[in-house]
């Protein structure tokens, strides 16, 4: 039984066009929107978010403390609790269903995290249902604070305990491409960046539609791709034909490194490609996560560029100035030669170009350029004495073993589970609770770019409100028919809904539930179970 108050207002004179507003044991819920507080969230020792059930609040603790050292699926978890509750002869209101305790636990945990990371009230909608969504919204914003945080941790919690006080003295970016999702086929989505003179080339990041290798906004494209098959013997003479015709290497575009170690991949295989390509990952010599993006067509040179001008934007220029980067000698040159041209320039994109990037340790072997021995070399210089240049890769075997379950998961979800697993490494790394505060969502810059799934998004559904596509961008999904399946609608509501929701405002249900926790809390505060 979940008891709860209610307030109807009946002393008030003035009608309340919102309804009666009830206190839970963990969310206020008013009209259609639940207000968590950090006192509220953590009241009690169940967990009870809406619905007909509720977790204790041991078991959801048990389970986030072996996700960063052991993953296991939903499923194993919840086989897991079960024979455990039947071994100990525990007495259970219900056995545990996969989804409901993967959605109550993912739901806690998104909204323990934003709480962690500045705000002081979190206002979801009270459908269950609608939360991916709204979540999905706000990911931009929570990913700028985790940049933010963790970026500036050596100031903000403290130096971590390595060696020769080099607590974030260098950081390494690499891709990492074992976790791969399900993606639509449509790789010619286009987004305009400020940070460059061209467009960048993204592709759509959205979950196929079952049977289908497209998205719902993408389905026009499958039946322009459907072709008439050839004859296979005819194809087969073809390609063997055009595998034994010598061609000339084609020079990179600034070829003066002479080292083969570019990550692009072909056009061709690209778009034949139903998969994502990983993600591109930050992480600091002390093995702090501080910035990461999902890649959608290959790990290309302008995305790297733009998850680190991002990164350099958010973290108030507390990123180091120092990097290690496998094909460094290739981004120097690019940035070097393109900054005021196809790169803006903006206080940014000269502070990448001012950082020094070297080659880390583990792929120097495979230089073997002139230009890049003279100028990338690890071993040349004191700059990276005691400083561990291979803490991606040690990042990169540590995630590997999460493939199967970040692969499975869809568009909604998959971004913010990264975020929530980097985030909670990051506070095992630095020995730090998750209920900690820190007040810092007043001091994040505003990055527009930080996501570029969600602001291509924030730009189509604009441009297909508007019925206008001057620019020609993003033409495809703007031009795009809208069908009951698309999320459009609820994606404009939750966007508008999180701009009006004052994050930073202190909520007046926190006074009343510190003042009311030792008195009230075996009378209406204790969940047996949710009916």
């Amino acid at each position: 039984v979940v008891h709860y108050l209610q307030c109807d207002h009946s002393n008030n004179h003035k009608k309340n066009v919102n309804g009666p507003i009830r206190i839970y044991p963990n969310y206020i819920q008013e009209k259609n929107i639940r207000n968590y507080t950090s006192l509220s969230i953590q009241h009690g020792l169940y967990i009870y978010l809406g619905g007909d059930y509720a977790c204790e609040r041991e078991l959801v603790e048990r389970y986030t403390s072996d996700l960063v050292s052991t993953p296991h699926s939903w499923q194993k978890q919840a086989d897991s609790l079960n024979n455990l509750a039947f071994s100990t002869a525990r007495s259970q209101a219900t056995p545990f269903n996969m989804r409901r305790f993967s959605q109550l636990v993912f739901t806690y945990k998104i909204i323990e995290m934003d709480l962690c990371l500045g705000s002081t009230n979190v206002a979801t909608p009270k459908d269950i249902d609608e939360f991916d969504l709204w979540a999905w919204s706000e990911y931009p914003r929570l990913l700028s604070r985790f940049i933010y945080l963790w970026s500036n941790h050596r100031t903000l919690i403290g130096a971590c305990n390595i060696p020769g006080d080099k607590c974030s003295s260098c950081f390494t970016i690499d891709g990492h491409q074992k976790a791969r999702r399900r993606v639509c086929r449509s790789k010619q989505v286009n987004f305009k960046s400020s940070d460059f003179s061209e467009p960048l080339v993204i592709g759509c990041w959205k979950t196929p539609i079952r049977n289908s290798l497209y998205c719902e906004l993408h389905q026009n494209d499958e039946k322009l791709t459907k072709a008439p098959r050839t004859n296979q013997k005819h194809t087969h003479a073809m390609k063997l034909r055009n595998s034994r015709q010598w061609q000339r290497q084609k020079n990179i575009f600034f070829g003066a490194t002479n080292c083969s170690t570019t990550k692009a991949r072909s056009e061709s295989y690209i778009n034949k490609c139903s998969r994502s390509f990983g993600l591109l990952a930050m992480v600091t010599n002390c093995r702090v996560i501080i910035s990461f993006s999902e890649i959608f067509r290959s790990e290309t040179l302008r995305e790297i560029i733009q998850l680190l001008i991002n990164t350099i934007r958010i973290s108030d220029n507390a990123l180091p100035k120092i990097a290690c980067y496998d094909d460094g000698c290739h981004l120097v040159r690019f940035v070097q030669r393109h900054v005021g041209k196809l790169i803006t320039d903006t206080p940014a994109s000269n502070t990448l170009k001012n950082t020094k990037f070297y080659i880390d340790k583990a792929h120097w072997k495979n230089h073997v350029g002139t230009w890049c021995k003279e100028n990338m070399s690890p071993y040349a210089t004191s700059d990276l004495n005691m400083i561990n240049t291979q803490s991606a890769e040690q990042l990169f075997s540590w995630l590997k073993r999460y493939a199967p379950i970040i692969s499975s998961l869809g568009w909604l979800k998959a971004p913010l589970y990264l975020l929530v697993l980097f985030h909670y490494k990051n506070l095992w790394t630095c020995k730090v609770r998750p209920t900690r505060h820190f007040d810092i969502a007043n001091m994040v810059p505003d990055s527009a770019t930080i996501s570029l799934p969600n602001a291509a998004n924030t730009l189509r559904t604009t441009s297909a409100v508007s019925s206008s596509n001057s620019d020609g961008y993003l033409s495809q999904a703007a031009t795009t028919k809208h069908d009951p399946s698309s999320h459009t609608v609820n994606e404009n509501k939750w966007a508008q809904m999180s701009k009006e929701i004052q994050f930073n405002n202190r909520s007046s249900s926190e006074n009343f539930i510190s003042n009311t926790t030792s008195n009230v809390d075996n009378k209406w505060a204790t969940i047996i179970h949710a009916v």
